[in-house]
């Protein structure tokens, strides 16, 4: 229980100290042990000693408190690549999301923002609308570049390749029908990229061979 309790820690950013950080701690925990369903403001403030009122001040929602959750490992584990490859920077986010999903509570949280869009689509949508856009910035970052440098046609859909990539991926998180590996995420990504590349780029790759 105390690995447990201190991989959790480790998941969580280290400036979330004192009460906020308890909190964080013991949600996670939850989380990982029983999943969404089972995760009540009433037992964070249960198991962590902090005030049900002191976190109700933080985190309106259980929703709330998820999103923070999901964006303080999110911001630690993804990071942006810059290798002056479209496709290199695509597989290796596409690789931290499958390790954020699949090895962290990340993936937990994530799963329980998903229900709470289904459960309460009207009261959460604002909410949630805000936490879709910061999902999407680093990728959309990414796309950007790739059509400054002539990478991808500038016609690109850039909200409908972040849609297929991200759609993909949570579809397999949920579904649990095939794995969510390395070899999916660089074929996803190839696939994905297939239809929007320049055709410059296959030139210049032949070049440099």
């Amino acid at each position: 229980m105390q690995t447990v309790k201190r991989k959790m820690q480790s998941e969580i950013a280290r400036s979330k100290t004192g009460t906020q950080g308890r909190a964080l701690t013991t949600a996670a925990e939850i989380l990982r042990r029983e999943g969404y369903s089972r995760l009540t403001m009433e037992r964070i403030a249960a198991e962590s000693g902090v005030a049900k009122t002191t976190i109700y001040r933080r985190w309106p929602t259980k929703a709330a408190l998820c999103m923070e959750l999901y964006l303080e490992v999110a911001g630690r584990e993804l990071h942006d690549p810059d290798t002056g490859d479209v496709v290199s920077d695509l597989r290796h986010i596409c690789n931290m999301v499958v390790r954020l999903q699949t090895r962290t509570v990340a993936g937990s949280a994530f799963i329980g923002l998903i229900a709470e869009a289904l459960s309460n689509p009207k009261s959460s949508a604002s909410f949630l609308a805000e936490f879709a856009a910061r999902r999407r910035e680093l990728t959309r970052r990414v796309l950007e570049r790739a059509i400054h440098r002539g990478e991808i046609r500038a016609d690109t859909d850039v909200d409908l390749v972040i849609d297929a990539l991200g759609g993909a991926t949570t579809f397999r998180l949920l579904q649990r029908h095939a794995p969510l590996s390395r070899r999916f995420a660089d074929a996803l990504v190839t696939l994905v990229l297939s239809g929007c590349k320049t055709p410059q780029t296959g030139r210049a790759r032949k070049e440099r061979r």
